[in-house]
């Protein structure tokens, strides 16, 4: 069975069609990243996702059970993590823990050991009887996971998990969400920071103007875009315009430019590269270095929303 299925999903608002007949399915185990501009339709499909949001018309289902009309059950199985949360300020974080716990009707007996369980994971325990009034934004921001995650769900919906954090609050989150993936829990993210949704994810989908424009794993989406791939080699020695003469007759090399001693070779394949090397070394040239260019989550989401 999928972790999410959605079906011809449509939202709209009078005139406005915020999503457009999406259909997406994601399977058991995969860490997901929901990627689009501004105003694409992210934020409306999350709230149908968690049954926040009727939909106007199509299917939506978390582990086959529609979040809207069967959403106590539904809830059992994911946990949801908004861009804006509150928490009870007055409250210790454990106190905050157990009234969300009790309300996702964690059993009384296994609440104060999840509980527990969960402040030592996120590196809270020394502060769970603080208030959260006294809370620092990075530790209010894994609090928050903590609730998502008080009824084991096999499910986390995130949405902008790292805003407004430093980089260091910002690392330590995408740790914590890497370790929770590690353990089997399905992961849906929608974050405007592609570097964290490369370092967490092994699948994206990008939704530009409401409609579902790409889905597919990262190593896939890169692939298409494979005529970007490239080669920075550096050589010494007088035999630079000899090197060009000779690789631009490569089969396989679609470009080539140089700069001083930096010859920029963009290549068909990887498997172009020890052909290309060769060539330089076969002309007389001494490569000081070689690096590859390959395309970034970027690259791709650039390309597909430009």
């Amino acid at each position: 069975m999928n972790a999410i299925e959605m079906i011809g999903l449509t939202k709209k608002f009078g005139n406005l069609t915020a999503v457009d007949s999406l259909n997406l399915t994601v399977s058991e185990g995969v860490s997901f990243g929901f990627l689009g501009p501004n105003g694409a339709g992210k934020t409306t499909t999350m709230r149908m996702l968690v049954g926040q949001l009727r939909p106007t018309s199509g299917i939506v289902k978390t582990w086959g059970l529609d979040p809207f009309t069967e959403g106590i059950e539904a809830k059992k199985y994911f946990g949801f993590v908004p861009s804006f949360y509150s928490f009870y300020d007055s409250l210790s974080a454990r106190e905050n823990l157990d009234f969300l716990a009790s309300l996702s009707q964690v059993p009384r007996n296994e609440r104060k050991k999840r509980i527990d369980e969960l402040l030592d994971f996120f590196d809270l325990s020394e502060r769970a009887d603080s208030k959260v009034g006294e809370f620092s934004h990075g530790m209010m921001q894994r609090l928050a996971i903590a609730q998502a995650l008080l009824a084991h769900p096999r499910l986390l919906i995130l949405d902008e998990p790292t805003v407004g954090l430093d980089p260091k609050g910002q690392h330590e989150i995408r740790e914590f969400i890497k370790s929770i993936s590690r353990e089997g829990v399905t992961i849906f993210i929608s974050s405007h920071i592609l570097s964290e949704v490369e370092d967490m994810c092994n699948s994206v989908g990008i939704i530009d103007k409401g409609r579902l424009i790409r889905v597919g794993s990262l190593e896939n989406l890169k692939a298409e875009l494979s005529s970007r791939q490239g080669l920075e080699i550096r050589i010494e020695g007088e035999s630079l315009q000899q090197s060009l003469n000779r690789i631009e007759r490569v089969e396989g090399v679609l470009g080539l430019k140089a700069d001083g001693n930096t010859i920029s070779v963009k290549v068909s394949s990887r498997d172009i590269t020890p052909l290309v090397v060769a060539t330089i070394v076969g002309s007389g040239g001494k490569i000081t270095s070689v690096d590859e260019i390959v395309p970034t989550l970027e690259d791709v989401y650039l390309k597909l929303t430009e």
